[in-house]
């Protein structure tokens, strides 16, 4: 298979410096805009406002991921293809367009109910999905050999929202308003992103494939969207259950500070994760077969590391208050956890066709313990205990995964991905 037009070749080398160096800081100022300007205004929403705003991004957050997904999965294909670029392309778009009419359709209803509350839950929920979009669309178009079509989309999305943010503190709109505009800001620019794809990378695109290879060539590839999208699916359904964890044990207050303490250690998982979906394609293409050894090897390393980060959370909940200065110690310790158990993850689903089970198993994992320790913890320990929470979800996927790659569950060396 091939990802690709015919007058177009495969992007399997990184870009050189200079382009990272722009790529990073399209995506760096999009996201440093996009974390900071609501912290700007919290001013003028107050903190209920800014309350019901980052509780309604964290709840909403988990779209991104499955209307992205199929970008991780081209990245990993187009090295080991050679033909059906338009019909891969067509799956994967279909796969986001799902969350994006959904979202859509849950917006108007929500409009239409009079909650201000779901409005706020729906408009969220239709950016996110709109920006998973985007992402996807720039993703195509980096395959294609175009990474500047990153740097100029983002760099006109930190526009938009800067310009959206600076119209919504001076005349003191609500989120909803806030939310919509940039929904409306990604789904333009989505449009034209897909507008400038060739003629035959569309949702229905067939091509001239017969009709039951192209079904086999698409589950194919919805298979591996599931398998690379799930871990990072998870872990926004990870920051939903925490959310949802402060609304229901009555701190919905503590919502503000949760959402102070994710955006730092978001911003630099986002920065990693970014990094590792630029060199996917190299990695995708070192890590076959033999070497596929020493990339698992290597995770194992990291996720023991892992292990030990979380362990060294324990004594700090047992010994220090809830509190800012817990919260801050956790998420200290949280952010480099993720960054391993993302990084491992990172190195073993881009082996084999097989080892992406691991990853999602694992990831499953720690969405159960997130859901059992948020329990626990947070009605005791508000945003601290929610952050606690994803410290051991993280912990047990490192767990899990290494278990996982213990060598059991490979009785025979199974060929391609």
């Amino acid at each position: 298979m091939t990802l690709l037009a015919p007058e177009a070749g495969p992007r399997t080398a990184a870009p050189g410096g200079g382009m990272m160096l722009a790529l990073f800081a399209g995506r760096g100022a999009f996201r440093a805009t996009g974390q900071l300007a609501p912290l700007v205004l919290a001013v003028p929403w107050g903190a209920a406002r800014f309350a019901d705003y980052a509780g309604a991004v964290g709840v909403s957050a988990w779209t991104v991921f499955v209307a992205a997904s199929g970008e991780k999965a081209a990245l990993k294909l187009v090295p080991r293809t050679r033909r059906l670029g338009a019909l891969v392309a067509g799956v994967v778009l279909r796969v986001a367009a799902v969350p994006v009419s959904v979202s859509a359709v849950a917006f108007v209803a929500a409009i239409l109910s009079g909650s201000g509350h779901l409005r706020v839950v729906a408009a969220a929920l239709l950016w996110s999905a709109a920006l998973g979009l985007l992402q996807l669309a720039v993703g195509l178009h980096r395959v294609r050999g175009h990474p500047r079509t990153d740097v100029v989309t983002f760099a006109a999305m930190t526009g938009a929202l800067l310009t959206s943010s600076a119209v919504t503190f001076h005349f003191a709109w609500p989120p909803l308003w806030q939310l919509t505009m940039l929904a409306s800001a990604a789904l333009t620019a989505a449009a034209i992103l897909l507008w400038r794809l060739p003629s035959g990378w569309s949702v229905g695109a067939r091509g001239v494939v017969p009709a039951v290879r192209r079904r086999r060539v698409a589950w194919l590839v919805l298979r591996t969207c599931v398998l690379l999208g799930l871990p990072e699916l998870i872990a926004g359904l990870c920051l939903a259950v925490c959310y949802l964890a402060l609304r229901i044990a009555g701190h919905g207050t503590e919502s503000g500070p949760f959402y102070v303490a994710v955006t730092a250690s978001g911003f630099c998982s986002a920065a990693l994760t970014y990094l590792l979906r630029l060199r996917q394609p190299v990695t995708s293409l070192r890590l076959r077969g033999p070497a596929g050894r020493a990339g698992r090897a290597k995770a194992r390393r990291l996720l023991r590391l892992a292990v030990l980060l979380c362990l060294a959370g324990l004594p700090l909940l047992v010994l220090l208050e809830p509190g800012t200065l817990l919260l801050a110690l956790l998420t200290c310790l949280e952010t480099p956890l993720f960054a391993l158990v993302a990084y491992a993850g990172y190195l073993v689903e881009n082996t084999d066709g097989r080892s992406p089970r691991l990853t999602a198993a694992a990831a499953a994992v720690g969405l159960v313990v997130v859901a059992v320790s948020a329990a626990v913890l947070v009605p005791p320990a508000a945003s601290s205990g929610a952050m606690a929470a994803l410290l051991l979800s993280a912990g047990a996927s490192a767990l899990s995964l290494d278990a996982g790659l213990s060598g059991r569950w490979r009785r025979t060396a199974p060929h391609g991905g």
